[in-house]
């Protein structure tokens, strides 16, 4: 009898520490993938876990990252192709967007009529609902009354807009010519606004190093080229951005054959990278202060260090996330490329003008926040092209608008002649680079500020 109440105390015994182990143990291996060293030799381990978002990892033992980080090294060594890592001699990822894209419509002869033919808004409340002072845009009272850009503009009888020479989902042509993307949609808006035709918007491309020029010498009217807002090109360069079209980061993209699942791994490797941006001074403050000895090589333009990648002269680039998702779209075979998981950057993209025309800064400043407003109250492509009666949060907005935007010199229907032209800022960013396009996007940080995501506006009303 003994000998079995002893036997019984040892199988529970067994099973108590059998739980507290699985529980220590934590998660099962297979829900952690791409374990690496990605704070620097010391650790700590992290990994990926599924329910991790872009650029965030769970801390595990160091004991995962010591046993696989040599194989890894390894296999990133020992898996250099002796092809071009875009195969089937890609050079260069081609710059034509889907057929017939969604975006493009809005320069079709399809779109929504001028202004003098576009559904009007009815008459302004004679007392709107009054602003908080922090949410108003500078005093206008010493805006020019002529002889500023907006007169330039409608003399010329066309909009001049910089765009990128080719990047998918933000600006790029089509087979038909046609510019299609999420800056090039934004220029079409803000020739909505100032001619009540989103068709008088004419697409300059620039390449990176000769856009802001253009925009000094008065080639272009804006500047609608994923580019980041920083202060030194506020302060130092005389520019003024007038707020953040796309919330995007700084990553890297590599052949899978390489081996890599972090950008720790990079020490040894060659990276590309294109000159003259902050992505270049973002990657090598990443490199020195995460001890990564990476050889880089630095390309006076994009498309040259497209092509060295592809060519296999560098195994792995670095640039904004949204341009390596456009990228890889745009590959012969993209299922062989990686996006590395690391996010090293804040890289807040916008419209840009010259410091010095108010007037203008507020036009281009404004017709931003109202296409996220827009999406916010739900106004849309097809109630805003509509004769239909609007909801009481889309009049607010539209008659709020128009009685600010008349002190601007534009119409009173302004605002809704733009999301008739082009959608809402939701519309624009599913059609280029949302789930239904080609890049197949989450919203993430640019979904609404009361969806998850950080994107916000000034209210207009």
């Amino acid at each position: 009898m003994l000998r079995l109440r002893m036997r019984a105390d040892l199988g529970l015994r067994g099973a108590v520490v059998a739980v507290v182990l699985a529980v220590l143990a934590g998660p099962a291996d297979a829900a952690y993938k791409l374990c690496a060293l990605r704070d620097g030799p010391r650790g700590p381990c992290t990994c990926k876990n599924d329910g991790d978002g872009a650029g965030q990892f769970t801390v595990v033992p160091m004991s995962r990252c010591k046993s696989a980080q040599p194989d890894a090294a390894k296999a990133g060594a020992a898996a250099a192709p002796a092809t071009p890592p875009g195969s089937g001699g890609t050079s260069a990822p081609a710059v034509a967007a889907p057929a017939t894209p969604p975006a493009a419509a809005a320069a079709a002869p399809s779109s929504p009529a001028p202004a003098a033919e576009a559904p009007q808004s009815p008459p302004v409340a004679a007392q709107a609902p009054a602003a908080p002072a922090d949410a108003l845009p500078p005093a206008t009272a010493a805006l020019p009354a002529s002889g500023g850009k907006l007169d330039e503009i409608r003399a010329r009888g066309k909009l001049l807009c910089g765009v990128n020479t080719g990047l998918l989902g933000f600006s790029a042509q089509s087979g038909s010519g046609t510019w299609a993307g999420l800056d090039a949609d934004f220029c079409r808006a803000l020739a909505a606004a100032v001619f009540g035709s989103a068709d008088k918007a004419e697409f300059i491309p620039l390449e990176t190093n000769e856009r802001f020029d253009a925009l000094k010498s008065g080639k272009i009217d804006v500047l609608s080229r994923n580019t980041t807002w920083t202060m030194n090109r506020e302060v130092d360069l005389g520019l003024r951005f007038a707020g953040v079209l796309y919330f995007d980061g700084q990553g890297f993209m590599t052949s899978d054959d390489r081996g890599f699942v972090s950008a720790q791994q990079l020490s040894g490797s060659k990276v590309c990278v294109e000159g003259g941006t902050t992505t270049e001074k973002n990657m090598a403050f990443f490199f020195k202060s995460h001890q990564v000895e990476a050889q880089t090589m630095v390309f006076p333009t994009r498309e040259e260090m497209l092509k060295a990648y592809a060519s296999g002269a560098c195994d792995t680039y670095s640039g904004d996330r949204s341009a390596l998702f456009s990228d890889r779209a745009s590959f012969a075979e993209p299922a062989k490329h990686a996006i590395l998981p690391e996010v090293i950057s804040k890289e807040p993209l916008g419209p840009v003008v010259l410091k010095g025309d108010d007037e203008w800064a507020e036009i281009v400043r404004w017709t931003l926040a109202g296409l996220i407003n827009a999406e916010e109250v739900g106004l849309d492509k097809a109630s805003a092209a509509s004769t239909n009666p609007l909801s009481d949060d889309q009049l607010r907005l539209v008659d709020g608008a128009g009685a600010s935007g008349e002190k601007l010199r534009l119409g009173k229907s302004w605002l809704r002649d733009v999301v008739a032209a082009v959608g809402n800022y939701g519309e624009m960013y599913e059609a280029n680079v949302g789930k239904g396009s080609a890049l197949g996007m989450e919203r993430g940080l640019n979904a609404l500020w009361k969806r998850g995501g950080i994107l916000t506006a000034p209210p207009m009303w």
